[in-house]
C-alpha cells in the first residue's frame, strides 16, 4: 500500500473524480482526509478496466480480488521455495 494525498490520487487516475468516487464507494480506497492507503496497482488496473475496457463494476470487484489472490499466491510460493537459512 502506498499512502497517497487526494491530489496525487486524482492525478494517478487523470483527474476522474468519478472514478474515484466510485473506487471509494466499491471499497478499492478509503475515505480519508488528507493522506488516504492506496493500492495503486488495484486502482491502475479499476481505471484501465472501467475506462478502457469498458468492464462492469461487478467484473472488476471479481478481476481485483483474483489479481489479489494470484499475488498472493506467489508470494507464499516463494516463502516456499525459499530454503531456511541457518543462521
Amino acid at each position: 500500500m502506498t499512502r497517497l494525498t487526494y491530489q496525487h490520487l486524482l492525478e494517478l487516475v487523470d483527474g476522474d473524480d468519478e472514478l474515484i468516487v466510485r473506487l471509494v464507494e466499491e471499497g478499492v480506497i478509503e475515505r480519508g482526509d488528507d493522506v488516504v492507503p492506496v493500492d495503486v496497482d488495484a486502482v491502475l488496473l479499476a481505471r484501465t478496466l472501467w475506462r478502457d475496457l469498458q468492464v462492469e463494476w461487478p467484473g472488476i470487484e471479481i478481476i481485483l480480488r483474483l489479481t489479489a489472490q494470484l499475488a498472493a499466491a506467489r508470494r507464499r510460493i516463494r516463502e516456499l521455495e525459499t530454503p531456511p537459512t541457518n543462521g
